[in-house]
């Protein structure tokens, strides 16, 4: 083999390496986890109970809501049925489900 073939063999190697060493998240984004008061479809698999919750004692339901979702996109949820909030809205607890 010639130096010039290594050198290329070489950087194709590289090239192989570092492009199938890529990884992209298998969680769903924040935006893809939809939260309903209406039950799972049937072909959802049960993840579990969840919470949302504000810091500020001046929070809204909506932050509340927000942090909901975060939690449920981080263990692989994109539904999530909402069981309860808190009287002040600070807080809510759900059901998350992973659904085809």
């Amino acid at each position: 083999m010639s130096r010039s073939t290594l050198v290329l063999s070489a950087i194709l190697m590289a090239a192989i390496f570092t492009t199938g060493c890529r990884s992209r998240s298998v969680l769903p984004d924040v935006k893809e986890v939809k939260v309903s008061r209406d039950t799972a479809p049937d072909d959802c698999k049960e993840i579990g109970p969840i919470n949302g919750t504000t810091t500020s004692a001046k929070g809204t339901q909506e932050q509340a809501l927000a942090d909901l979702k975060q939690e449920a996109a981080n263990k692989g949820a994109n539904y999530v049925m909402i069981k309860q909030y808190s009287a002040y809205g600070t807080s809510v607890v759900g059901v998350a489900y992973e659904c085809p």
